[in-house]
């Protein structure tokens, strides 16, 4: 059975993770568009909507995806912590052990991420793209309103790049994992890390950069 078999959960974890990595690569394409100003940034999202069902189905599946990864993962470490003899055994394993102060917040840093695309999608996917808040001087700018009003909020920005900072040490970790998972030689591991790592910043610099540059429009 699959909750038996620690492999199928791995590899379960890896492909899912995976997939994941490829939305936020796409994710962030889209999202860069905003440079190109309001009226390339609002086609982008039309041409979306434009797909009606596809699109919901797409969402669904995403969402399915995030949660199954986490479950999984959530399982994984269960079955950890019981082989190590209990929780207090597994905090001292966890704390001796040789990791970094990124991989020991993990759980926390996972929690507010997942918090953080609750109120991210409230805040934008479901938002109504015509309302008030889409508003900047008296005019409706659709989602790029939304986008703008939204990080023109100190708070809210800082919100969103700390939950993109906690976000690029999953990816980081997360490409490490996924590699490893699908039996990259260990010779190879000193580049792969390097390479995950380079690829995190790149991530966090991306979406961290439009929450800054907003502000800077906006003041």
């Amino acid at each position: 059975m699959f909750l038996n078999s620690s492999i199928a959960k791995k590899q379960t974890v890896a492909i899912t993770g995976f997939l994941l990595i490829l939305f936020v690569i796409t994710h962030l394409g889209g999202n860069l568009l905003i440079y190109a100003g309001p009226a390339v940034f609002n086609s982008y999202a039309q041409q979306l909507h434009s797909l009606g069902p596809l699109l919901l189905i797409a969402r669904a599946l995403l969402l399915i995806i995030f949660l199954l990864h986490i479950f999984v993962i959530h399982i994984l470490i269960i079955q950890n912590i019981k082989a190590r003899g209990g929780l207090k055994r597994y905090a001292i394993d966890q704390a001796t052990g040789k990791r970094t102060l990124a991989q020991r917040m993990m759980p926390w840093s996972g929690l507010y991420i997942f918090v953080f695309v609750v109120f991210h999608i409230l805040d934008f996917a479901a938002a109504h793209q015509q309302g008030p808040r889409s508003f900047i001087q008296g005019t409706s700018y659709g989602l790029y309103g939304l986008v703008y009003n939204a990080f023109k909020d100190p708070v809210h920005s800082l919100l969103y790049i700390v939950a993109v900072y906690f976000l690029g040490m999953h990816l980081s970790h997360g490409v490490q994992s996924v590699v490893q998972t699908w039996g990259f030689r260990p010779k190879w591991a000193d580049l792969i890390q390097r390479g995950s790592n380079y690829f995190a910043v790149m991530m966090v610099i991306g979406y961290s950069s439009i929450p800054i540059y907003i502000y800077w429009l906006s003041h």
